[in-house]
């Protein structure tokens, strides 16, 4: 079964690169055969390739801190999740999210520290992200539900459904999150991603046309008290951990949002430092209004 959108987690967060200095146009079509590819199958027969450079998505995602919310020390976190495409920049008639559905299935490894009582920040160093994407053919809507700990992904794939590629951390700075008064909840994600489509989806029978991304620079966020019906970001404290979860709305949507941005060059590596330096000050900003709400 399939829904309306896809790619990328919370984490908690990143501050991270300007996305439109790296980013590239790529062709994507839907009406490829995908041959060679495990499963691989036509997403979609009556949606012809297509030009982009951006693809918006929704998410939902469980954050659980090996700690109650202030306490001293280093602890390890870990997230998991669904990123699901409800549209492509410039192409509204791509067909995704009606025709056919891109989503992926992410898991975010780390650890960090609370600097104030309620934020959470997450060390670069020893992060991870490992990211599935997935095609899933058919005008039926994928149909997933908030990540538990007994349902960690919030979507399983069905027989029809085939693998796209895979997105492994090429970069990240800063991962954060802050807990909101009641059981409100923020998340920011923000990465650089190193991305290998699968055997059989590139080139002309390919979804990855011409030339297949290889890098996506992927921003998120996810916030809010739940209104009435259970959606939103909220918090509990259980068994001494924090576990965030990013909630599936009414409507079968992730709660959270974000962009992910083709990218086909690696910055080179004086670019990335400046970037680093502004985003950490702006991480730092975020830091002192999280102390100060």
């Amino acid at each position: 079964m399939k829904l309306n959108k896809l790619v990328a987690a919370a984490f908690v967060a990143c501050s991270m690169l300007a996305p439109s200095a790296f980013a590239d146009i790529v062709t994507l079509n839907p009406s490829a055969a995908n041959a060679g590819a495990a499963n691989g199958s036509v997403l979609s027969a009556t949606n012809l390739a297509f030009q982009t450079d951006k693809a918006t998505t929704n998410f939902a995602s469980l954050l659980t801190i090996d700690s109650a919310p202030g306490a001293v020390g280093v602890f390890s976190a870990t997230e998991t999740g669904f990123f699901l495409v409800d549209a492509f920049a410039g192409a509204p008639t791509s067909g995704v999210g009606i025709n056919y559905n891109v989503y992926a299935l992410f898991s975010i490894t780390g650890s960090g520290s609370w600097l104030t009582p309620t934020f959470f920040s997450a060390s670069t160093a020893g992060l991870t992200l490992t990211a599935t994407l997935y095609g899933s053919p058919g005008s039926g809507s994928v149909s997933p539900t908030t990540p538990t700990g007994g349902n960690p992904y919030g979507i399983t794939p069905d027989a029809a459904d085939f693998v796209l590629g895979t997105a492994n951390l090429l970069l990240g700075v800063n991962a954060f999150a802050t807990l909101g008064p009641g059981s409100g909840a923020t998340t920011v994600f923000n990465a650089l991603l190193d991305f290998t489509p699968a055997t059989g989806t590139t080139g002309l029978g390919g979804f990855w046309e011409a030339p297949f991304p290889f890098l996506m620079d992927m921003s998120t966020s996810a916030t809010g008290i739940p209104p009435a019906g259970g959606s939103g970001t909220t918090y509990v404290v259980s068994g001494g951990d924090t576990l965030i979860t990013t909630n599936v709305t009414a409507l079968g949507a992730g709660s959270g949002s974000g962009n992910i941005i083709f990218a086909q060059e690696v910055p080179e590596p004086g670019s990335l430092a400046l970037v680093g330096l502004a985003l950490l000050g702006l991480a730092a900003a975020r830091r002192h209004f999280g102390a100060n709400a």
